[in-house]
């Protein structure tokens, strides 16, 4: 068996365009991947086209052979990760086994799972707070959100009172007993995110994800230092020489690696033990297509600090869920670890087709542009995918 071709399907979600990875094996078979990466799925597709002649004819099972490549610019890498978690996948189903067995089995057969992109076309304080109860009554025991508008750098006092007013009211909505992860964004300087950090201890967050710009180092350290909320950060970091010094630094309690865009699943076996090593936990960033979700959930099986899972499966573009023959569901809080061979899904090609980008395609949304929390989805009156839990 060698590899045969490589093929790519960019689709048009409203919010951020998915890249499909197929790649084709000289006996019929295949694996996929998702190759997505925010705002240059297209350069992921051309260093896969053009580096294509450099794996035709390999052999898919020589995964650890194949990752050869230390460039470390994020389209390179993340297209190494989908050859990698491709290959997985062709692996897997040669030998009838999800990809989690052949990298030491399950720990876990389900995963705690966190709700992200809940909060479109919402503003107020109350209305964080009336959404924020929708979905604790889905079944979500931990919900994500970035409360911070559209802030850069600094804000000011007023700012940071209408911030805390947010986290305040979405706290006294759902209880003590969920976890309420706050998101930065990387959008702070030190010393203001530890002024916010200060305020909103008393609403005891599970986390403040990336304060300060993730590149800085020394920030993160300064307002780890200063405060008793644990810090989280990572999911714009590749590889295992980009996790190196993050982990090592002290200043995350969580690191959050993007699976298919930090090197694939192997290497995020190996930056997850790397962490285990310092007593830190791995939350993996999951902002993309649902291919990248049943990648997470390959490696949350078999990795010992796995801490949750991220999800805006049901918070995504309505035919989200028709794409897999076997869509992905979340059940009071958890996702269920793909029991089939390799990742245990597949893709419904008629509905890739029907929803490829055409021409140049939308943009990705901006983080920092106002209105960007609503990522170009429809308004909807209450949560805007999904069924409420009965």
């Amino acid at each position: 068996m060698k590899i045969d071709g490589i093929q790519t399907y960019l689709i048009d979600n409203p919010w951020k365009k998915w890249l499909f990875v197929r790649v084709n094996t000289s006996d019929g078979s295949y694996g996929l991947a998702e190759g997505t990466l925010y705002g240059e799925s297209e350069a992921v597709i051309a260093e896969l086209q053009k580096n294509q002649k450099m794996y035709i004819g390999k052999d898919p099972f020589l995964i650890e052979k194949l990752w050869n490549n230390r460039n470390a610019s994020a389209p390179s890498i993340t297209a190494l990760s989908a050859l990698e978690t491709a290959c997985w996948d062709i692996v897997g189903k040669h030998y009838g086994a999800p990809i989690h067995s052949l990298l030491g089995g399950a720990i876990r057969d389900k995963v705690r799972v966190y709700a992200n992109g809940w909060y479109t076309h919402i503003s107020t304080p109350e209305e964080f707070a009336e959404r924020a109860k929708e979905v604790v009554k889905r079944g979500y025991r931990a919900i994500k959100f970035d409360p911070f508008e559209t802030a850069y750098l600094s804000s000011t006092t007023e700012d940071i009172r209408r911030y805390v007013r947010v986290i305040g009211a979405v706290r006294e909505m759902v209880g003590e007993d969920v976890d309420l992860l706050i998101e930065g964004h990387g959008r702070f300087t030190a010393e203001t995110a530890v002024r916010i950090a200060r305020q909103i201890e008393r609403y005891n967050p599970r986390w403040f994800e990336e304060p300060v710009p993730p590149e800085d180092l020394e920030a993160l350290k300064t307002v780890a230092s200063k405060t008793s909320i644990p810090i989280a950060s990572g999911e714009r970091v590749i590889s295992t020489y980009g996790f190196a010094p993050l982990i090592e630094s002290h200043a995350v309690d969580i690191i959050q690696p993007d699976i298919i865009n930090a090197g694939g699943i192997l290497q995020g076996k190996k930056i997850s033990a790397m962490a285990d090593a310092h007593f830190v936990t791995v939350a993996p960033h999951q902002a993309e297509g649902p291919l990248a979700t049943a990648t997470c959930l390959q490696l949350d099986a078999c990795i010992q600090n796995f801490e949750i899972q991220e999800s805006f499966d049901e918070f995504d573009i309505g035919w989200r869920q028709d794409i897999l023959k076997e869509p992905i569901k979340v059940e009071d809080g958890y996702m269920s670890i793909p029991s089939g061979p390799g990742l245990g899904v597949d893709l419904r090609m008629k509905e890739v087709e029907r929803h490829l980008v055409t021409g140049a395609g939308r943009p990705d949304f901006n983080l920092f542009e106002k209105g960007w929390e609503n990522r170009n989805l429809p308004k909807s009156p209450a949560l805007p995918r999904g069924h409420p839990k009965t």
